[in-house]
């Protein structure tokens, strides 16, 4: 081995050919240095759970590639409140469903299984109460009249004669249109209520048989005589009603109430028959439009929300009508008399 010294005393040329060797600790970190990226990089690779980021996108992307917040899995290890969230975060999902089927049938109301609204049904309360709007009936009865003064004139002569007839029992049949009005509580518990009503009301009264007996004379001619009248009536009669109406709690509901209006006549088969047994008319018919007037009492049963069935009593009374007949004798003679009657009548009606 050359030493230091005479290392030092040796020509350039020789120096040069001979060059000194690297140190072991500078080749060793040398080498550490020129490994160390790739050890990072492998230590990147092997750490579990450590993810690529993703390369970027754009929101439209990023929105329409994430998954339904009821589709996202919840790993094992999660906590509870990661669960909490996803629920809460479908909530306004089914909030918005529940939004857009209440949108469309229109109403807050339970829907059935096809999708058809379920309109509850009313109450006993509901079905007996008052009922409010309009009405429609039909009934029919009988007539029985009621006694009535009757007079019979004819001149010249003036001949003139009164008395007393009664008519007949008569049917009836007719029908009805009426309107409820709101109703009135008489009671804190609204049990008992009062109601108005209008109604329209038309109805054929016949064949009424009138008869009866008359005494009178010729005037200036001493004596009198008995005459026996008799005829046949037919008579329509059209009222207006004020009605008010007491409704009680188990369906029962009173009524009273009035009425005017009209009613037309026609008699036939009429005969004022004198002494002798002779008719002094010759034509016996005759029609005639009269004043009408009537107080009724009645009694309505509900049978449920619309249906209903009554009971009535009426007071009918038709003005006096004077009726003109032809004479045997070539005159006039004028037969004039009032109308009562009492009426029962019983019905079917229908509340709209």
């Amino acid at each position: 081995m050359i030493s230091a010294l005479g290392e030092r005393n040796l020509p350039k040329s020789v120096r040069q050919k001979n060059p000194r060797p690297m140190p072991p600790w500078l080749l060793a970190t040398c080498i550490l240095w020129l490994s160390a990226p790739i050890l990072a990089q492998a230590a990147e690779n092997a750490t579990p759970g450590t993810e690529q980021a993703a390369p970027p996108s754009t929101a439209d992307d990023s929105a329409a590639s994430a998954p339904a917040p009821s589709e996202q899995a919840v790993s094992p290890g999660a906590p509870e409140s990661a669960a909490a969230a996803a629920s809460a975060s479908a909530a306004p999902t089914t909030a918005s469903s529940a939004a857009e089927d209440s949108g469309r049938t229109g109403s807050d109301e339970p829907v059935g299984e096809q999708g058809m609204k379920e309109t509850p049904a009313p109450s006993a309360k509901e079905a007996l109460g008052p009922k409010t709007g309009l009405y429609f009936g039909i009934f029919g009865g009988a007539a029985f009249g009621m006694s009535n003064g009757v007079s019979a004139l004819d001149s010249p002569p003036l001949f003139s004669a009164g008395g007393r007839a009664t008519p007949g029992t008569a049917a009836v049949g007719g029908l009805q249109v009426g309107y409820n009005f709101r109703s009135v509580a008489l009671d804190s518990a609204k049990q008992y209520w009062l109601q108005p009503a209008a109604q329209f009301e038309a109805f054929y009264l016949g064949q009424a048989t009138e008869s009866g007996s008359l005494t009178g004379g010729v005037a200036g001619t001493p004596g009198v005589s008995s005459y026996q009248f008799g005829s046949n009536l037919n008579m329509g009669l059209f009222l207006v009603d004020g009605v008010a109406k007491f409704v009680t709690p188990i369906g029962l509901v009173p009524y009273l109430g009035g009425g005017i209006g009209g009613a037309y006549l026609s008699s036939s088969g009429t005969s004022f028959v004198g002494p002798g047994g002779v008719d002094l008319l010759s034509s016996g018919s005759y029609a005639q439009g009269a004043f009408a007037g009537q107080g009724l009492v009645g009694l309505q049963y509900n049978l449920g929300e619309h249906w209903s069935l009554f009971a009535e009593y009426k007071i009918l009374y038709i003005k006096e009508t004077q009726f003109s007949y032809g004479m045997t004798s070539g005159n006039t003679m004028l037969i004039k008399y009032p109308e009562y009657y009492n009426i029962a009548i019983a019905g079917l009606r229908f509340h709209f």
